[in-house]
């Protein structure tokens, strides 16, 4: 294994009422409520789960591009409970280039609360901080709607439209490229 880079870890982020903290096999049978929700996959470029071994498989995948530096993944926790209710993390982080994309998903019976955007606020400080990226992309289905307000709320800009950018579920799907830059992020509103 080479050590030209120091291998990342997945810190704890405590933010409003929710903690972010590393996911591992405890979580598999709360990752396979989660994604397999119709809901949830709705939007997804994986169909729900109908098999707990996806879930255990999700795991592994998310360990695989820690260790590679691909990606660091995140369960969204309520302070009290040890139960995985969402995650977010970033991927295809890119290292030359300073940005990494970010994902995100959540239980429906916690949307609208505001548990998602207090998860990002603080997945972002730390991307922009710790990680020293300088942007942040989101692509997202034109019909999400939810998920852009989400990320219009975060300060994300929309970039453009990108056209039947991928094959999922059977079909070509366009998508909407955001962006968030490390100099539009407004570290005031975050301590």
């Amino acid at each position: 294994m080479s050590h030209q880079h120091k291998e990342m870890e997945v810190p704890v982020l405590a933010a409003d009422h929710i903690q972010l903290r590393p996911i591992s096999e405890k979580d598999i049978a709360a990752l396979f409520n989660l994604f397999s929700s119709e809901k949830v996959t709705r939007f997804m470029d994986i169909e729900r789960f109908i098999n707990v071994s996806e879930a255990a498989q999700l795991v592994a995948f998310f360990r695989e591009k820690l260790l590679t530096g691909e990606g660091m993944r995140w369960g969204i926790y309520q302070e009290d409970n040890d139960t995985l209710i969402g995650t977010c993390g970033l991927h295809h982080i890119n290292k030359t280039h300073y940005k990494a994309e970010i994902g995100y998903d959540l239980l429906p019976s916690f949307w609208g609360k505001g548990i998602m955007t207090a998860s990002l606020n603080r997945l972002l400080q730390y991307a922009f901080e710790e990680l020293t990226l300088n942007r942040i992309e989101a692509v997202v289905d034109p019909a999400n709607k939810l998920s852009i307000l989400l990320l219009q709320r975060l300060g994300f800009q929309q970039e453009g439209l990108l056209r039947q950018a991928f094959f999922q579920k059977g079909q070509f799907v366009d998508t909407y490229m955001y962006s968030l830059l490390s100099s539009d992020y407004r570290y005031d509103l975050h301590y």
